[in-house]
């Protein structure tokens, strides 16, 4: 699991001529972080674009620029030549789990995508290797976006003053992941996977489907936490009600 590139929503860089190299456009003063020096507003530029520069095709990967549950919104490109961003490792952003720092309708808002840079508001999670077919990524999202997992960060991590916190790094590593192991639980992770991967397809073109579709995923993984109807019906009412605010 890792953040994404060290760089705001915008893609506002400003470069400094002492150090020769780029930075985040401050928030407060322009200084340079490195050597204070004063920053020129004329060195000011933003590498996120909607349109890519003509000639300028290799300086630029698909970069991850909104999404809600289950779906990427708005993909736009990002510069990835600059000297002095922090980019991280390209590969994280390939075959992954994208997880949203800021809730949608108080649940955990993630998503699965084959290649886009993220900002620093959104998580990257992946299995880079298992012994067990059954847990993969389209797994571990159909658990994420689960009413369960959402109700257990809640309850967990939430307030009286604010319901749904921020997500961060250690509380999605504190989430209770189950890696099946008993041939019931592998039947069962191997029906998620399925579920989820039909709600991709699905989520773009019929919304009824998909609301079907997300209730059977929700019952699969009662089922794998061995939850009891009253359980889930009362989780089910809490969730609802919180979207309905």
């Amino acid at each position: 699991m890792s953040r994404g590139v060290e760089l705001g929503k915008e893609g506002k860089v400003i470069y400094c001529d002492k150090c020769q190299t780029n930075y985040p456009l401050p928030s407060k003063e322009l200084k340079c972080p490195e050597c204070r020096s004063n920053l020129n507003s004329k060195y000011i530029e933003k590498i996120i674009v909607d349109e890519i520069p003509n000639g300028l095709e290799s300086s630029f990967k698909p970069f991850i620029y909104s999404m809600n549950r289950y779906i990427v919104n708005v993909l736009k490109n990002l510069d990835t030549t600059k000297k002095g961003i922090n980019y991280k490792d390209l590969e994280i952003y390939k075959n992954r789990i994208v997880i949203r720092q800021i809730s949608q309708d108080n649940m955990i808002c993630a998503t699965y995508h084959n290649y886009g840079i993220t900002s620093q508001s959104y998580y990257n999670l992946k299995v880079k290797k298992s012994s067990i077919l059954e847990f993969n990524n389209e797994y571990l999202l159909g658990l994420l976006n689960s009413h369960l997992f959402s109700y257990f960060f809640i309850k967990s991590f939430g307030s009286y003053k604010k319901l749904f916190p921020r997500v961060l790094i250690e509380k999605l590593k504190a989430l209770p992941i189950k890696v099946p192991k008993t041939t019931h639980e592998l039947l069962l992770a191997q029906k998620l996977t399925e579920n989820t991967k039909k709600i991709l397809s699905a989520i773009k073109i019929n919304k009824n489907l998909f609301n079907n579709l997300q209730i059977t995923s929700d019952s699969l993984v009662f089922e794998l936490y061995n939850l009891n109807d009253e359980d889930r019906n009362y989780i089910n009412e809490f969730i609802e009600n919180l979207r309905n605010k």
